[in-house]
C-alpha cells in the first residue's frame, strides 16, 4: 500500500470520475487507473465501482478513504509539531464548539490563544454535540466544546468537564402566574435546541427523571437567535442555562419572558471539553487545551 495510491482513490471519490480524477493529480488516466487496480489487488477487494453514471466507492473504498484522510490529517500536524520545534509553529486548530458554549468565558480563552500564538490559524465550527463527537473521532476537528445534560460517556474520547450550570424553565409572555406543575407545563408548547440525535439532551434527561412521557409537542430548533424570538411567543416553554446570556436576562426584565417555578427538580447543564488521546494534537491544540483547562 503506497501514498499516492490511496490519494488516487480519494482524487476519485471526491470527482466522481477516474478521468476528472487524473486531470486534478495532473497524471494520465491510465497511470491513475493503475495505481488504484494495485490497491485494490493488494488488498484483496474491489475499491469502486464503475458505471454509466460515473465512479463510486464500494463500502471497502469507504473505509479506505475514511482512514486516508485522518492519515492525512496526521501528518498535517506531524508537520506543525517540527514546526514547533524549530520555532516557527504555525498551522491551524480546529474547534467545534456546540451553541450554549458561546456564553461562558471560554471566549476569552480563545483571545488569549490567538494573542500568545498569532501564526496559528485557529477556526471555531458551531456544530451540535453528537457532530463534535463523530468530528473528533473522525479526525476532522482537533478540540470540542460542547454542552450537555447528567453523564456522559464517549468511548475514544478524551473529556473534562469545564463549568456546571444550574438551569431554569421559562414561558412566553406575563402568565397571570409563574407557578406550574411539571405534568401541566409538559402539556405545552415546547421548544428546544437539542435534536433528537443527542442522547444527552434537556427534555430527555428531563423525562427521564420526573418519570413523565416526552412532550407531545416539540418544536426542536438549532438556530440559537431563532429560539430567542421563538420563546417569546405566548405559551412556549423554552429552557435555559442561568447566569449565561445577559440578553436573555433581559427579557425577563422586560416581561417577554418569565421565569416558571416548578414542583421538580431541574437537570444542570455542563460545559466539557472533549479531544482525542493529547499524544496526537498538534502542538497548538495541546495549548489551547491546557489554557481552557487553566481558565477554570
Amino acid at each position: 500500500m503506497k501514498f499516492h495510491q490511496l490519494r488516487a482513490l480519494a482524487e476519485v471519490a471526491r470527482t466522481g470520475s477516474i478521468q476528472k480524477a487524473a486531470l486534478a493529480r495532473n497524471v494520465s488516466q491510465p497511470a491513475l487507473s493503475k495505481a488504484v487496480r494495485e490497491l485494490e489487488r493488494d488488498l484483496g477487494v474491489p475499491l469502486l465501482v464503475r458505471g454509466a453514471a460515473g465512479t463510486t466507492l464500494t463500502p471497502f473504498g469507504a473505509i479506505m478513504c475514511k482512514r486516508f484522510h485522518v492519515m492525512q490529517g496526521e501528518i498535517q500536524k506531524a508537520r506543525e509539531e517540527i514546526a514547533w520545534l524549530k520555532g516557527t509553529l504555525g498551522g491551524q486548530v480546529l474547534v467545534g464548539v456546540s451553541p450554549p458554549v458561546t456564553g461562558t468565558r471560554i471566549s476569552d480563552s480563545f483571545a488569549a490563544f490567538l494573542q500568545h500564538q498569532p501564526s496559528v490559524k485557529l477556526e471555531l465550527l458551531e456544530l451540535r454535540p453528537a457532530q463534535i463527537v463523530d468530528a473528533l473521532r473522525n479526525g476532522q476537528i482537533d478540540v470540542g466544546l460542547f454542552h450537555h445534560y447528567g453523564e456522559v460517556d464517549l468511548p475514544g474520547v478524551d473529556c473534562v468537564a469545564l463549568q456546571t450550570f444550574d438551569t431554569h424553565l421559562a414561558i412566553g409572555g406575563a402568565p397571570s402566574s409563574n407557578e406550574m406543575s411539571l405534568e401541566e407545563i409538559f402539556k405545552l408548547n415546547w421548544l428546544t435546541p437539542d435534536l433528537s440525535d443527542h442522547g444527552h439532551g434537556y427534555l430527555a434527561l428531563l423525562s427521564q427523571t420526573s418519570g413523565l412521557d416526552l412532550p407531545d409537542r416539540i418544536l426542536r430548533c438549532t438556530s440559537i437567535s431563532l429560539c430567542f424570538h421563538l420563546a417569546e411567543q405566548a405559551g412556549f416553554i423554552s429552557h435555559w442555562a442561568a447566569d449565561i446570556n445577559p440578553y436573555l436576562d433581559a427579557r425577563f426584565s422586560s416581561g417577554a419572558m418569565t421565569k416558571l417555578r416548578t414542583d421538580r427538580p431541574l437537570p444542570r447543564m455542563h460545559i466539557a471539553m472533549a479531544c482525542r488521546d493529547e499524544d496526537l494534537l498538534s502542538p497548538g491544540a495541546v495549548l489551547l487545551t491546557r489554557m481552557l483547562r487553566s481558565a477554570f
